[in-house]
C-alpha cells in the first residue's frame, strides 16, 4: 500500500505532527510524509492551463500531487485556526483543481484519513469538517474513511490522548 501523509500545521512536532507520525507507524507499505510549512506552495491562478495538460506552476505541490495520484491512502492533517484548516492545507486542496480539470488524471477512489486538532474542546467544528469533505475531498472522488479529532488540543501533547487511543485501535484495510 502506498500512503502519502500531509501535515498542514505550521508547528513541527506539534499535535498534528505527533498524531500523523503515530498513524504512519501503523501503516504497512510505503509511506511518504510532507510537512507543508517547509515547502514552496503556490496559489492556484485559475489560468485553466490544467484543462489542456499539466499545471504551469513550478512548485512543490506538483511533486506532492504526483505522489497522491499514485497513493492508495492519503492522510490530511490540520489544526483548526480561526474556524478553518490552515492556509497551507487549503492551498494544497485548492490545487486539487489541477487534477480535477485534467482529463488524463483522477483522484477517484483514493482513501483519505483526516487528522484534525483544535483547541476548542467542543464539537463546534464538526459541521465545517463535514462541509470540507463534501465540497473539496469527496467532490474530486476521494473517499474519507476516517476523521480523527483531537479536541481541546491547545498546547503540545494536550488533548490528544483520545485521538492516540483511536489511532492505536484503528484497523486500516485498503
Amino acid at each position: 500500500m502506498k500512503t502519502v501523509a500531509i501535515v498542514g500545521s505550521p508547528r513541527k512536532d506539534g499535535n498534528c505532527d505527533l498524531l500523523v507520525k503515530a498513524l504512519c507507524d501503523k501503516i504497512d507499505g510505503d509511506v511518504e510524509s510532507f510537512f507543508l510549512n517547509d515547502l514552496d506552495l503556490q496559489f492556484c491562478d485559475a489560468c485553466l492551463a490544467c484543462q489542456k495538460g499539466d499545471c504551469i506552476k513550478e512548485d512543490d505541490i506538483r511533486n506532492i500531487m504526483d505522489k497522491i495520484l499514485e497513493a492508495d491512502l492519503l492522510i490530511l492533517s490540520s489544526p483548526i485556526y480561526y474556524g478553518q484548516i490552515t492556509g497551507q492545507l487549503k492551498t494544497l486542496i485548492d490545487r486539487f483543481y489541477m487534477v480535477s480539470q485534467n482529463p488524463n488524471k483522477s483522484l477517484e477512489g483514493i482513501k483519505v484519513i483526516e487528522v484534525i486538532t483544535q483547541a476548542n474542546p467542543s464539537d463546534i467544528y464538526d459541521d465545517y469538517v463535514d462541509f470540507l469533505n463534501k465540497t473539496a475531498i469527496e467532490f474530486v472522488g476521494m473517499d474519507v474513511i476516517k476523521t480523527i479529532f483531537a479536541k481541546g488540543a491547545g498546547d503540545k501533547g494536550q488533548g490528544i490522548e483520545k485521538a492516540l487511543e483511536e489511532i492505536e485501535k484503528l484497523e486500516i484495510n485498503i
